[in-house]
């Protein structure tokens, strides 16, 4: 599997839920590092001239810029549905006529692209635009960030596999805070990558950068005949496959066996790369 091996004092962990973001830091600067490469010229400047408005240490470019939605939401709370679309099923069979909310992942998108193609809006309001933008793709491609499983224990949904127990496996075990519970499992990738902090130190920057061109190398846009559909509602929808065709095949409670662990970073790896391409068709379409 494409994991880049590093000594564990320079890993930098956080616990993560769906109520916070969709891939850890790590796996947002991927997508990111993915797209920039993918990105022409003329939007690539336009690009780097608008993340120039509120640019900080901590989100100076535009990868690093990519978990900028998350850094945020606590002082924007109506942004928190905008992270997710929960496509609501059951795995025992039975009937739910639970809907997502009206705003959600696929209308963020949306709304943003909108907003970043208007040349009349501010240089705030369309870099904004462009931050959210480059986050929410990267999220509706994390297939727990479409779903919500309900069952008689969580009739409204287990938030995204929050509510869905594990005890994290070996490959977490040179890290003092695992993820617990399925959600955070796939944030990390099921292990295909770890927490690196912002801003980057040169080291972490060339381990995503690393890991950037490796994922493509080994997932190149050619290889995905979906990277072309540029309608986000399709995006999620292929999340929401993955969540019932693949995810919850885990014990809830248990520990995922060493083929789930391969399989999680195996969707991880293609729902990466294939955002990063999809975040690039979108922002050359915007910024042309």
């Amino acid at each position: 599997m494409l994991r880049i091996k590093r000594p564990a004092l320079l890993i930098a962990l956080m616990t993560v839920s769906a109520l916070s973001q969709a891939w850890i830091d790590t796996g947002h600067m991927l997508v990111a590092a993915i797209a920039e490469a993918k990105l022409t010229p003329k939007a690539k400047t336009e690009a780097d001239r608008l993340l120039r408005t509120g640019a900080d240490a901590r989100n100076a470019d535009f990868v690093t810029t990519s978990p900028w939605a998350d850094d945020v939401r606590r002082n924007r709370p109506e942004t928190g549905p905008w992270h997710y679309i929960d496509y609501h099923f059951r795995t025992d069979g039975k009937f739910t006529a639970n809907k997502p909310d009206a705003e959600n992942a696929v209308w963020a998108i949306n709304k943003f692209s909108l907003i970043l193609k208007d040349k009349s809006k501010s240089d705030l309001e369309r870099s904004e635009a462009l931050r959210y933008l480059i986050h929410f793709v990267g999220d509706v491609h994390q297939p727990l960030h479409a779903t919500a499983r309900d069952s008689d224990e969580h009739p409204k949904g287990d938030k995204g596999g929050n509510d869905f127990k594990i005890t994290a496996p070996a490959v977490f075990g040179s890290i003092s805070r695992p993820p617990r519970n399925l959600h955070s499992f796939w944030d990390f990738g099921g292990g295909l990558f770890m927490g690196e902090t912002r801003p980057l130190s040169p080291a972490s920057r060339s381990r995503i950068e690393t890991q950037a061109k490796s994922l493509m190398s080994t997932n190149p846009e050619r290889s995905f005949k979906s990277a072309k559909d540029m309608n986000p509602e399709h995006w999620a929808q292929e999340s929401f496959g993955y969540d019932k065709e693949f995810v919850y095949t885990t014990q809830d409670g248990g520990t995922p066996s060493d083929a789930y662990v391969k399989g999680t970073q195996d969707i991880c790896a293609h729902r990466i790369s294939l955002a990063g391409y999809r975040l690039a068709r979108l922002l050359n379409e915007l910024l042309k």
